[in-house]
């Protein structure tokens, strides 16, 4: 059988809600306002993940295409699919928070005190660094199960001729 990814279905007041007609309707991609609910750290600051890209990293991995997934459904319902692509990577969700909270600093210290809660000591681009190192394929990641907050993102839309609803 194959392994199965979840999106989630936010409730009717979330701001990131999209109904469950339009999914069905449209498939799901990284347009889809849902998707927004999702962390993405290499969006974060686009410009220095690009920069410190490793070398033959596939041209695929395009953080601004993303879509975010999960690996268990999001209760009470989700959308849930088969895997149909290759192009789905797995990073440390700690790191992937960690910056968005130095990116959050960095951005605002000087004009906003709560800003200095979030320095976490180390720059940017450390983490971004870290970001990096941290990618895994999704079969590497199941092998693994390396990150107890996994942040998966499938590199292209998913149709909606595969999408399923799943209620937990």
């Amino acid at each position: 059988m194959s392994q199965m990814l979840y999106h989630a279905i936010l409730p009717e007041y979330h701001e990131h809600n999209v109904s469950i007609d339009e999914v069905l309707k449209s498939g799901i991609s990284h347009l889809t306002k849902s998707n927004y609910w999702y962390g993405n750290g290499g969006e974060v600051k686009l410009h220095l993940t690009n920069q410190f890209r490793p070398l033959g990293t596939p041209l695929w991995i395009d953080f601004k295409i993303a879509v975010g997934i999960n690996l268990y459904p999001h209760k009470p319902r989700s959308f849930c699919f088969p895997v149909f692509s290759d192009k789905i990577l797995v990073f440390d969700g700690d790191i992937s928070m960690s910056i968005y909270d130095q990116a959050f600093y960095e951005d605002l210290k000087d004009t906003d005190e709560e800003a200095l809660n979030f320095d976490t000591g180390k720059s940017i681009e450390h983490w971004i660094k870290l970001y990096w190192d941290s990618m895994l394929t999704l079969e590497e990641y199941n092998a693994k199960k390396t990150y107890p907050k996994p942040e998966v993102l499938i590199f292209e839309a998913i149709p909606k001729e595969i999408i399923q609803l799943c209620e937990v």
